[in-house]
């Protein structure tokens, strides 16, 4: 599968399309009987065809994160099921803000998808002035996936537990520092929340992406770090790093020895990154249903679910209403995360 780049407007996965219905009157009838019955079956026809064009699937990022790995994994599957052309289009400038807007803003028909993460939870409490409500104006249909988060210490730190780390940071305020891949992203205030929890002051020191961020912690510039399970498990594997705990609210099959901080006693601390599908508020609930549904029989299918693993993802399905819900606990949280931290808004 190609990728993207830049600021590439639009590009089409596969070219797989539905024929459009055809419409039908009565001949020999009153034109007013006529008239009506072509509106019933345009009326029908609407419904059962959606969808009749292609579908923009917007991700606000750069080719090869998260959002837009998700998008690419599941829109073929997606695309077959639906019958209609699925066109990625990366949205980099101006990130989730910009992103998340130009749905928000779109014809609410659901032919205009944003790839979600958490920071679509982040911005409401970090973004100063937002000209739209994530909530009110994007609707959620599928939760699709989650990259489970890791404690991860530099290779020279004594520490080789949880409780040892906590121990010696309590004991030795402000001397640790952890890297993060920028102030406010999900990764950095996951360990902020990890530091409000654990009652610990760690230094945070943002970097500008994972590879610079990981690339520290390695050198030993900085102590310890969250990162995805993704990024940091070829780095786990080489003896890098060590990992101390998981943010996952079970042991991962890929760290079956690695304690999980929820077993640990910090069950505010199930944090994961996640992927999500929204569309724009106030499209219809048919249409909603339908692209849920789809999205819910993608994710079943054993070809699609070995990509995700392959790609370090976990499959997690939840459907629009369980998705909503989510979304409004990841909106608390991250408010929490915010005020703790003192990261302040834009």
């Amino acid at each position: 599968m190609q990728r993207g780049s830049g600021l590439e407007r639009a590009r089409i996965v596969s070219t797989i399309q539905t024929p459009y219905h055809s419409r039908a009157t009565s001949v020999g009838r009153p034109r007013y009987t006529a008239a009506l019955a072509a509106l019933c079956v345009c009326g029908a026809a609407g419904a059962q065809t959606y969808p009749s064009k292609p579908i923009r699937f917007i991700v606000a990022s750069q080719p090869g994160g998260l959002a837009d790995t998700v998008p690419r994994l599941l829109g073929p599957r997606l695309q077959e099921n639906l019958g209609a052309p699925i066109v990625i289009e990366n949205r980099p400038a101006g990130g989730i803000v910009t992103g998340a807007e130009a749905v928000a803003r779109a014809a609410p028909d659901g032919y205009t998808l944003l790839s979600a993460t958490p920071q679509v939870a982040i911005v409401q409490s970090m973004v100063k002035d937002l000209a739209f409500d994530p909530r009110r104006d994007l609707a959620p249909v599928s939760l699709v996936g989650v990259v489970p988060n890791l404690l991860i210490v530099a290779p020279g730190m004594p520490a080789r537990t949880l409780r040892d780390l906590i121990a010696y940071a309590r004991a030795n305020p402000g001397r640790l520092n952890y890297s993060s891949t920028g102030a406010g992203t999900s990764v950095h205030l996951s360990a902020e929340l990890f530091k409000h929890y654990a009652g610990v002051d760690i230094v945070h020191v943002p970097y500008k992406g994972a590879a610079a961020a990981t690339t520290a912690l390695i050198a030993g510039t900085v102590d310890l770090s969250v990162e995805t399970l993704s990024s940091a498990m070829p780095h786990i594997r080489a003896g890098k790093v060590r990992v101390l705990a998981t943010f996952a609210r079970e042991r991962l099959p890929q760290l079956p020895e690695v304690p999980t901080l929820f077993e640990s006693g910090y069950k505010e601390l199930e944090i994961n990154g996640w992927a999500g599908v929204v569309t724009t508020g106030k499209t219809p609930a048919r249409i909603v249903a339908r692209l849920d549904s789809e999205i819910g029989k993608a994710l079943a299918h054993e070809p699609t679910a070995a990509l995700y693993d392959k790609a370090g993802l976990t499959v997690r399905y939840q459907n629009a209403a369980g998705f909503g819900r989510f979304w409004d606990e990841e909106i608390q949280r991250f408010a929490l995360a915010i005020k703790v931290s003192g990261a302040q808004k834009n």
